[in-house]
């Protein structure tokens, strides 16, 4: 197996290469961005991934190189790590079939399974999302800036059922309020995207000027 490292810490990059000396994997290879890492992923062929994304957390419009990286990554298992506290949680999330999503403090739980079972995160070979259709219709809907009463008018829901979607939206990703997953929508656009020409993401600038859900 091979692990390709991406981030644009020198540092971060010696320590995870250091911490698998024990040649769990055949091969390590590390980078400092998704420039260079992209076409390391036809000639390297990782079967892990570990990428600090926490840049991308502030992009609002789309990113072709991210997007064609996420594509092309399709064959390896990617373990998305963040400089932010959030999501909260102990242990990476599984966002989608091959991908899974977690803050940096939690960086030492992952090599530690890496390190032990790479494959032990990975429950099952079928296609997941951590979100239910009904859920993600209303969080498009939602990182448009739609307000409840017209996402519950297109999907003939109550403005309530809209907004218990959205609480279960945060619980599910593990975040605390609106801000923090416009934050991760950022990322998690990537596998879950929009329909196509019906949505638009949300612009930095008005998300603080917006009051919470």
């Amino acid at each position: 197996m091979k692990l390709l490292v991406v981030d644009e810490c020198c540092f971060t990059r010696i320590g995870i290469a250091n911490h698998f000396t024990d040649n769990v994997f055949a091969s390590v290879n590390c980078c400092p961005d998704i420039d260079t890492a992209l076409p390391l992923l036809a000639s390297f062929k990782p079967n892990h991934i570990l990428v600090n994304l926490s840049n991308y957390c502030r992009c609002t419009t789309d990113n072709q190189l991210l997007s064609a990286f996420i594509t092309a990554a399709w064959r390896a298992t990617v373990y998305i790590y963040l400089d932010v506290p959030y999501p909260y949680s102990e242990s990476p999330l599984r966002i989608a079939s091959n991908t899974f999503l977690f803050n940096k403090t939690v960086l030492p739980i992952a090599l530690k399974t890496l390190s032990k079972s790479p494959s032990e995160l990975m429950k099952d070979e079928e296609a997941h999302s951590l979100f239910s259709p009904q859920e993600l219709t209303v969080m498009r809907y939602w990182m448009s800036e739609m307000p409840n009463y017209r996402i519950a008018k297109k999907l003939q829901i109550s403005a309530h059922t809209v907004y218990v979607h959205k609480r279960h939206i945060t619980e599910k990703i593990n975040v605390r309020n609106r801000l923090e997953f416009y934050s991760l929508y950022n990322i998690l656009r990537y596998f879950y995207p929009p329909e196509p020409t019906t949505f638009k993401p949300v612009g930095s600038a008005s998300l603080e000027l917006r009051a919470a859900v």
